[in-house]
């Protein structure tokens, strides 16, 4: 499923509220084993919603807005950008799961899973 597949699919059956500006999607990249995501700063302000795609399934990950105290201690932030660039691994060997950006923390994304959708 592509992104606005997969909202109007979550949104239909399983009563979220996700759109747009409070949903960020991710396939796993070609090169390296990541879901790569560069989010704005502003974003983290309010509730995020991230979706990890891979051809079997996805991942719907829900951050509540104070997920974290501090954004710059737990993840890399692109001053060019002022967004947050964050890798989680797509690698079931190698850190699944967690932020494996250089400058971020390791930051572990699997407690805040709140849907495993299989295609």
């Amino acid at each position: 499923m592509d992104k606005k597949q997969l909202i109007q699919h979550l949104n239909e059956n399983y009563k979220s509220n996700l759109s747009i500006a409070n949903t960020s999607f991710s396939s796993i990249n070609k090169s390296k084993e990541v879901w790569w995501f560069n989010i704005s700063v502003s974003k983290f302000n309010k509730d995020l919603n991230l979706l990890l795609n891979t051809n079997q399934h996805a991942l719907w990950i829900h951050l509540p807005k104070d997920f974290v105290k501090q954004l710059s201690k737990s993840f890399k932030i692109r001053e060019d950008k002022n967004a947050v660039d964050i890798e989680i691994s797509a690698d079931n060997n190698f850190k699944y799961l967690k932020d494996i950006k250089s400058g971020g923390s390791g930051f572990n994304f699997a407690p805040f899973i709140k849907l495993k959708i299989d295609y």
